[in-house]
């Protein structure tokens, strides 16, 4: 389990994803907690330019952070 904190000061909890690149964008989406479902967990979508940092809620420890300015959808 990670947390994605967004643009917007949004955070998803993600548990497992599925992705894709449709054709013609520039990022790839991301749905969240869709397969298998999580019990009390939200299904979330968002797009990979959206991503501020992922951090492991455990420790709070930065597992990745954006190099740029992501974007609010």
């Amino acid at each position: 389990m990670t947390d994605v904190l967004l643009a917007g000061e949004r955070t998803v909890r993600v548990h497992n994803i599925a992705w894709g690149q449709d054709l013609g964008d520039d990022f790839e989406h991301v749905t969240t907690n869709i397969s298998p479902g999580i019990g009390g967990a939200t299904v979330d979508m968002f797009f990979t330019d959206e991503i501020e940092k992922i951090v492991a809620p455990d420790t709070g420890a930065t597992i990745w952070q954006s190099d740029g300015t992501p974007i609010v959808r």
